[in-house]
């Protein structure tokens, strides 16, 4: 335990403590784990030029010249500065030889490391020279990083002393230190939310191609013959696909700036009708996919062995596919036993300080009052906090017992954890070591969907619900006999499907589609896509939300029942969940972000969480709150009880008939608080029988380790909302479908994400899945170049005309992201 990577270790996790207490209190992160040394020393190449600008941009003022050779030594501050023109050191002092006048700096100056379009062969070489302990110290070592400053600082080492730390560079500590104007945790989780977008974790299974490749996805595989076999090293191990002949594929993921110089496969003869003989290979960069390279194999006259299959490229490609359309003498699957890649890495500079500029931060509407500066400084607090998690990851959730959770203190900080490389791969980790044996028989299911659609068109006629999709699963996976055991749900993700159905009076042979079919009628029983349809299960029911029409927050979501006390089919539910997030199956359940953050046990709050739920409830009992007359709280008289989200009353404080007693003005403080606990617990119980089936099938780790959003996207996916399928539930009240403003809506909609589409939507509708009728109307007045204006009790878009896609793209993304609460019917929002 005394060994120094141990009290390295112990002094990470002390730096841990005390930055979640500062996220909680919202103070400066610790001084250590700011610092920038004040001067770090580089060592010149034979002719060096260096140029030195006035501030970090070749606009500004070039202050002087510099003329380097071997001998040459630059002394720079620590502090780095990296924006759209490249990486950037501040120049302090300058020494041309050994004998020479040193040359100091006494106001900003600053040379250009590189740009990231300065080609590998132009680079300004510096080697950093290893900083000496200064003549008149005791100390025998000295350090000037800031994570080797941390373990310094939190250790508790009696050797300290013999340490001697290079002096910080005050300004630029207390740039990184200081917390902007109003700053809190939520300002953080949204900053993460737009880094970790362009953040690849640390995939250990790329073995030699990792410095090029962030990931490798397969079409399919079969057994343990899986991507992780491409770059293993292994000549004796080997991906098989398993799919239909012509639909393999190996995508590779590269890395920001690379461009290859040689691809290549290994196969070996052994392999005989598994061995390609027409591979394509296709660039994809954004939308645009090109074919790359054709290689056909004759293997009348060729040999097995390595075979290049893409050579000397001059473009980066974000994805790069490798097709297999046919194999020798007419096989199906195929074989390839190794990926071998060399390529060129240009410099990329992460998250420069132009990435904050306000274009990109329309969808993150908290940070837009920020400078670009202000952002850049904390984003590098953040990726420095994430490191020290990463350090430690390893040991706060211990390899050897994944159930027992991980460190408690990481809940205050779960939203921040995307930006965590380490993270993911230890949560695969998590689920594949406790992943367990597929069952020897699959489960084979008689359903009669004719009779589950009866029930769903009239529930009061059944019950008991038992001709339910629901009940016609869960009854028929029950145990049939004492030696027969209950499915654990808790297999690898290579098993697809999980029974066998057979539709009663339906000629269907279940290969696949028959079980995604009865998923689908599952997850649409448990929440209806239908705004209107009667909800066939007691599980799930409406949120208040969806019957709020002043609103567009949350129309579409469903909340567990508190009045269902049918707990062991929750945890069913929940052993559904974990099943969905273990494999690659999905059950849509449209739930709001208050009940995901149970699940995954988030924190929830009032204001921010529960009004996903009840906006309306929690704007009244806030406004109840802060009534600051008498008169005011008068006009709409209250008592001491509250009505729960499916409609039911619950009395707070009674008189001694039993009635609700009458609220009074000094009283209602008191009130409030007592209603928030009340309806923030109303389904607890609920909650936690789902939460106890997820956990049946999922390591309590991997829960601690995910965020709402991942653990709602693993298990109910990310709706695809295409254009194509947008148009079809399109329709045109009194504009053309052919016009201009249309056309420009389609293309800026062509150039929104998933999410953005997604936000589209619900800022129309009040849903963010589809179906939904849209109707799309003229804009008043025929204004020009404004922000669209919307009705979700119509479901209509009041377009106005623009003067180009680009324009209609800006304004209504910015509508979709910061115009969604209202108070009115109508969104109407000037510009």
């Amino acid at each position: 335990m005394n060994s120094p990577n141990n009290r390295k270790r112990l002094a990470k996790i002390r730096c841990l403590q005390e930055c979640i207490q500062c996220f909680k209190e919202k103070r400066k992160l610790p001084e250590s784990l700011c610092y920038v040394a004040s001067e770090i020393v580089y060592k010149c190449s034979p002719k060096c030029f260096i140029q030195v600008y006035s501030e970090p941009s070749t606009e500004s003022k070039r202050i002087r010249d510099l003329n380097a050779s071997s001998d040459s030594l630059v002394y720079v501050s620590g502090e780095e500065m990296c924006n759209a023109g490249g990486k950037w050191l501040k120049v302090v002092k300058f020494k041309s030889t050994a004998g020479a006048e040193d040359i100091v700096f006494d106001t900003d100056a600053w040379f250009l490391l590189y740009s990231t379009k300065t080609p590998t062969e132009d680079l300004l070489s510096l080697q950093e020279v290893s900083p000496s302990v200064p003549k008149d110290s005791p100390c025998k070592v000295v350090i000037n990083k800031w994570m080797d400053v941390v373990c310094h600082h939190f250790s508790l080492d009696l050797r300290k002393k013999n340490v001697y730390v290079t002096p910080p560079d005050i300004c630029a500590v207390s740039r990184l230190q200081t917390v902007p104007v109003n700053w809190s945790i939520e300002h953080d989780e949204a900053l993460v939310r737009l880094m970790s977008k362009y953040v690849s974790p640390d995939n250990g299974q790329l073995g030699a191609i990792k410095n090029y490749v962030d990931a490798i996805e397969v079409s399919s595989f079969i057994g343990d013959y899986g991507a992780s076999c491409l770059t293993d090293g292994d000549p004796e191990t080997f991906w098989e696909s398993d799919g239909t002949a012509g639909r393999h594929w190996i995508k590779l993921k590269m890395k920001k700036g690379t461009i290859i110089k040689k691809l290549q496969i290994c196969l070996d003869s052994s392999d005989d009708n598994y061995l390609p003989s027409k591979i394509v290979v296709k660039g994809v960069d954004l939308s645009n996919g090109k074919i790359l390279n054709v290689v056909n194999i004759d293997w009348e006259t060729e040999e097995a062995g390595t075979h290049t299959i893409l050579s000397n490229m001059t473009e980066h490609y974000q994805w790069v596919t490798i097709k297999i359309k046919d194999c020798k003498a007419g096989g199906i699957d195929t074989r390839i036993r190794e990926l071998k890649l060399v390529s060129t890495e240009e410099r990329t500079l992460g998250f420069y300080r132009d990435f904050f500029r306000s274009e990109n931060l329309v969808r993150f509407p908290i940070l837009e009052t920020y400078s670009n500066e202000e952002l850049y400084h904390r984003s590098q607090v953040l990726q420095r906090f994430m490191e020290i998690v990463d350090c430690v990851l390893l040991y706060i959730v211990p390899a050897w017992e994944f159930s027992i959770g991980s460190y408690s203190s990481l809940e205050f900080v779960r939203q921040l954890l995307p930006l965590s490389k380490k993270r993911l791969t230890l949560i695969e980790t998590c689920l594949k070591e406790t992943a367990l044996k597929w069952p020897p028989d699959m489960p084979k299911l008689f359903i009669n969907r004719r009779t589950a659609m009866e029930h769903r068109c009239d529930p009061a006629a059944d019950p008991e619900y038992k001709n339910s999709i629901f009940m016609q699963i869960y009854e028929g996976l029950k145990p049939r006999d004492r030696m027969s055991k209950p499915l654990n749900y808790r297999w690898s993700s290579r098993y697809e499907q999980w029974w066998e159905c057979k539709f009663v009076s339906e000629g269907v042979i279940d290969q696949g589609g028959g079980f995604r079919d009865s998923m689908s009628d599952l997850s649409e029983e448990l929440c209806p896509s239908s705004s209107e349809g009667l909800v066939p299960l007691p599980y799930f029911i409406r949120s208040p939300n969806q019957f709020c029409e002043d609103s567009n927050i949350n129309r579409d979501v469903f909340v567990p029942n508190p009045q269902c006390r049918d707990f062991p089919r929750y945890e069913w539910i929940g052993q559904l969940m974990g099943a969905c997030l273990r494999g690659k199956e999905n059950l849509v359940l449209s739930l709001p972000r208050f009940v995901w953050k149970k699940l995954v046990g988030e924190r929830v709050t009032w204001e921010r969480d529960y009004s996903t739920v009840d906006a309306s409830s929690v704007k009244l009992i806030d406004t109840l709150e802060m009534s600051e007359s008498t008169a005011d709280f008068a006009s709409s008289p209250r008592s001491w009880s509250c009505t729960l989200s499916d409609g039911s009353m619950v009395l707070i404080k009674v008189d001694w008939e039993g009635n609700s007693v009458p609220l009074k003005y000094e009283d209602r403080e008191r009130y409030c608080s007592e209603v928030r606990r009340i309806r923030m617990t109303e389904f607890d119980e609920q909650i936690a029988a789902l939460r106890s089936g997820l956990l049946k099938t999922i390591p309590q780790a991997v829960l601690d380790l995910l965020t709402w959003q991942e653990l709602e996207q693993r298990i109910s996916g990310d709706p695809e909302i295409s254009i194509e399928a947008l148009k079809l539930s399109t329709h045109y009240d009194d504009v053309d479908e052919k016009g201009v403003r249309v056309k420009y809506m389609w293309e800026a909609l062509r150039n929104f994400s998933n999410e953005d589409r997604s936000r589209f939507l619900r800022f129309i509708t009040g849903r963010r899945r589809l179906p939904a009728t849209v109707h799309i109307s003229s804009g008043r007045d025929n204004a020009v170049d404004c922000l669209p204006e919307s009705s979700t009790c119509g479901n209509t878009l009041y377009l106005p005309n623009y003067s180009s896609a680009k324009m209609a793209e800006e304004k209504i993304r910015y509508a979709t992201y910061n115009c969604m609460d209202i108070d009115t019917d109508m969104n109407l929002w000037e510009d």
